[in-house]
């Protein structure tokens, strides 16, 4: 009886036999199957994506409020994790605008990127077999987020700014401009003004990009977000894999509180799926939760050949790539353990990488 009350899907006894068991197991596939179909991996809506009780969360919401059903161009900063998108996507839902359209411009190829975002004509270049729109134009009445637009080709960003200017631009190959009145909301987890002062990154785009500037701080610094935080993602969870936990020790709380969150809310999400998805129980016990060491020793790593990377939690660019480097090395090229130890998405790491920077 105290395991079912628990959560658990059946009781079994080492005396059942074989069939009892199978049958056990496939109605608890069946029913995790089911959960996952219908609630599986839902993202936060904007409302959950702004819960929270720090006082830079309420001027968060207070900010969105006034400037959502404006027109002016946005551009967001934060590190990576802290979500970036789901407070675009809050700025949209508050602009009664009709359309959300996402481009991450570290995600698509240079060679690629103009068609994307502007267009092309058939035959513009081999492989354009029909005429497309791009997403400027798809978002025309709509919101246009540009994420990661630190990341933009040099060779890109005269055309965004002249778009952003006229509202006007020109599919590739095309002859004919078009009209779109979409609203740029941008967002970058790197320091662009300072890019655009030493020439990396035009000032005049990024001061046209920026007319109004949010500046989301690493989970870290607004600590009495995260038991909210934590009962939202439970709620999420439990969704997700049908369960039915519904509080959390104290205990727990006090140590989430105390971790400095590299990945931010995104690595906390992940922590209590992890906890939620691999224990039963009704409360989200303290024992459950082994809080990460911020950089262990890789794992292609032969005996002897490195000791455990020990670093400041919280590292400067220059020497998260110094580490970033060292790691790589000692992985053998583990890009995906990598961009772990150092909270970072992989996309940024290959990003380094190609900029020669690890």
């Amino acid at each position: 009886m105290r395991a079912a009350r628990d959560g658990a899907a059946d009781v079994l006894d080492e005396s059942d036999n074989d069939e009892r068991w199978r049958a056990a197991i496939t109605r608890a596939a069946e029913n995790q199957t089911l959960w996952l179909e219908l609630y599986g991996g839902a993202p936060l809506s904007s409302e959950e994506a702004l819960i929270g009780l720090s006082p830079a969360i309420c001027a968060l919401r207070a900010t969105i409020k006034k400037i959502g059903p404006t027109d002016v161009n946005t551009l967001i900063l934060g590190e990576s994790g802290v979500g970036k998108e789901r407070v675009a996507r809050a700025l949209h839902d508050a602009s009664g605008r009709k359309k959300f359209v996402a481009l991450n411009c570290a995600a698509i190829p240079k060679d690629l990127l103009e068609a994307e975002l502007f267009g092309v004509e058939k035959g513009a270049y081999t492989g354009a077999l029909k005429s497309r729109a791009g997403l400027v134009q798809q978002a025309a009445g709509g919101t246009l987020f540009l994420d990661e637009i630190g990341e933009l080709d040099s060779s890109l960003q005269p055309k965004l700014l002249r778009f952003i200017e006229t509202r006007s631009a020109r599919r590739v190959g095309g002859e004919n401009e078009f009209r779109s009145d979409a609203r740029i909301v941008a967002a970058t987890n790197r320091e662009l003004r300072s890019k655009s002062t030493t020439g990396q990154f035009r000032s005049d785009l990024f001061f046209r990009l920026a007319e109004v500037t949010i500046a989301i701080p690493p989970l870290r610094e607004r600590t009495e977000d995260i038991p909210p935080l934590v009962m939202t993602f439970l709620g999420l969870a439990n969704e997700r894999f049908g369960k039915h936990i519904s509080a959390v020790e104290p205990a727990l709380l006090q140590r989430l509180k105390t971790h400095l969150w590299p990945g931010n809310a995104r690595e906390l999400k992940s922590a209590i799926d992890r906890m939620v998805l691999l224990y039963e129980g009704p409360v989200l016990r303290e024992n459950w939760w082994d809080a990460p060491v911020p950089f262990v020793t890789p794992p292609n790593t032969s005996a002897g050949a490195s000791q455990p990377v020990t670093a400041s939690p919280v590292l400067n660019r220059k020497q998260k790539l110094e580490l970033a480097r060292r790691l790589l090395a000692e992985s053998e090229n583990n890009f995906t353990w990598v961009a772990g130890q150092l909270g970072v998405n992989s996309s940024t790491l290959w990003r380094w990488r190609k900029a020669g920077d690890v």
